[in-house]
C-alpha cells in the first residue's frame, strides 16, 4: 500500500512518503505546495493525507485536482483543516482559508449547480467536527455532529469548534 503524507512537516504519518515545501527530518520529497504537478506518475497513491496543511496554500481545487490525479481508483484521502468558528482558525497568520462541513462538497457532487468546476469527483465517506474537551463533555460535540448545518449557522461562534475531519474516497473511471 502506497502512502503519502502532504505537509508532512516534523510529523510524519507512519509508512508514507512525507512531501512538504520544507526540508525536515520527516520530508523525503521537497516541492513548493502549490506548484502543479506534484512530482508523481497518475495513480500511484492508495491513501493520502493532508492534516493541517489546506489551509495554508493558495489553491485548493488545484490541490484536489493533483490529489485526484496522483491517487488510485478508490484511494482514500484523509484532511484536517481548521473549522471556521476555531480560534487556531484565525491564529495563525499563515492560514488562507476556513473551512466548513460542506467545503468539500464542491467535489462530491452534493453542489450540482458548480459540479461542472472540476473533473475530481470524490466520495465523502466520513466528516467529523472536533471540539476541545469542555464542548466534548457538554454534548455541544455530538449536537454539532448530528446537525452540523444547524450547529454552524446558529451556534459556531458561540461555541467554537477546533477543527473537521475529512475523509474521501477517490471516484475513477478505468476504461
Amino acid at each position: 500500500m502506497r502512502m503519502l503524507d502532504i505537509g508532512c512537516g516534523k510529523n510524519k504519518i507512519h509508512g508514507a512518503i512525507g512531501l512538504d515545501i520544507h526540508k525536515t527530518p520527516a520530508t523525503d520529497v521537497v516541492c513548493d505546495l502549490d506548484k502543479f504537478p506534484y512530482p508523481f506518475r497518475s495513480n500511484t497513491f492508495d491513501k493520502i493525507y493532508m492534516m493541517d496543511v489546506l489551509e495554508h496554500l493558495d489553491d485548493i481545487k488545484g490541490v484536489m485536482e493533483d490529489v485526484y490525479r496522483i491517487a488510485k481508483p478508490r484511494a482514500e484521502v484523509y484532511i484536517r483543516v481548521p473549522h471556521f468558528s476555531s480560534t487556531h482558525a484565525y491564529g495563525d497568520f499563515t492560514h488562507k482559508h476556513f473551512f466548513n462541513t460542506e467545503s468539500f462538497n464542491y467535489f462530491t457532487g452534493n453542489f450540482p449547480q458548480y459540479d461542472f468546476y472540476s473533473s475530481a469527483k470524490f466520495y465523502k465517506t466520513k466528516i467529523k467536527i472536533n471540539f476541545w474537551r469542555l464542548h466534548r463533555i457538554n454534548g455541544i460535540s455530538f449536537l454539532a455532529n448530528k446537525f452540523p448545518l444547524f450547529y454552524e449557522k446558529y451556534l459556531g461562534f458561540i461555541f467554537p469548534a477546533m477543527n473537521i475531519e475529512v475523509c474521501l474516497k477517490v471516484i475513477k473511471i478505468r476504461h
